[in-house]
């Protein structure tokens, strides 16, 4: 989307299947990056299709870096997204020739406990082709109050069969969950030296406040800004607060 000179680089978020958005999802997207247009050109990048079983966060890292310095030819500011958050991580601290500036929202330097036993319980459902109970289950890690949690999930678990039928690799979703439990991060992030916000809910689920908090700590120089009453859908549930704070964060000298 766009057509300024400056690159934003978005890393999508976990997906169920490694290829371009469309329909809810493309929505969502050109609706939280409309904001960053006026200054630059912004693209979403997922992984790539059909990942080997040894495919963890540093690898995915690795393939982005080469992509960033093959088409851009020089750093970029960065955002990610949860699972694109936590990739960036390592992107930042392996690559830093590749990053200029870096937002992570909704992700920190691990998974939580109760975020790895959702997404160990979603990849159970996904193996078994229990889509819906997937997203389901997935959906556990959002903040919502008991009866629209109930709500969600029931609802969820209807309409999931219809948004995922037969996936190609199901394997793609199995090995980001998979790196997604097995990241820590924490002994690394004083090699994290770009410019860093980190944005989280303070009800999130799948990343707690703590580690948020260590996460930034651990930064040598980050911002931290947090969010009251809001989980880990932050960036859908408070798109514009959040899209306007990375804004204002990249455009800072």
């Amino acid at each position: 989307m766009g057509s300024e000179p400056k690159i934003l680089l978005s890393i999508e978020a976990l997906s169920f299947e490694h290829e371009p958005p469309s329909g809810f999802m493309l929505n969502q997207f050109k609706k939280s990056n409309s904001l960053f247009l006026e200054d630059y050109t912004v693209y979403l990048v997922g992984r790539r299709p059909n990942l080997p079983d040894d495919y963890l966060m540093d690898k995915m890292a690795e393939d982005y870096a080469k992509m960033i310095q093959r088409e851009f030819k020089g750093p970029v500011d960065v955002v990610g997204v949860s699972t694109g958050g936590q990739i960036a991580h390592f992107l930042a601290a392996d690559h830093p020739d590749t990053v200029r500036k870096l937002v992570i929202i909704s992700a920190a330097y691990r998974l939580s406990e109760k975020g790895v036993a959702i997404e160990r319980r979603a990849a159970e459902y996904f193996q078994k082709e229990k889509y819906g109970k997937c997203m389901a289950a997935l959906m556990e890690l959002m903040a919502f109050s008991r009866l629209k949690g109930i709500f969600i999930k029931s609802f969820t678990r209807l309409i999931g069969k219809m948004m995922i039928r037969k996936v190609k690799y199901p394997n793609d979703f199995l090995i980001e969950v998979r790196a997604d439990r097995e990241m820590n991060f924490k002994d690394r992030l004083s090699e994290i030296k770009v410019p860093t916000l980190i944005l989280s809910g303070e009800l999130d689920v799948g990343y707690t406040i703590d580690d948020v908090r260590t996460t930034a700590e651990g930064i040598p120089n980050s911002k931290l800004i947090l969010y009251k009453s809001y989980g880990h859908n932050l960036a859908m549930s408070n798109r514009e607060q959040v899209f306007k704070d990375a804004l204002e964060f990249l455009k800072k000298n």
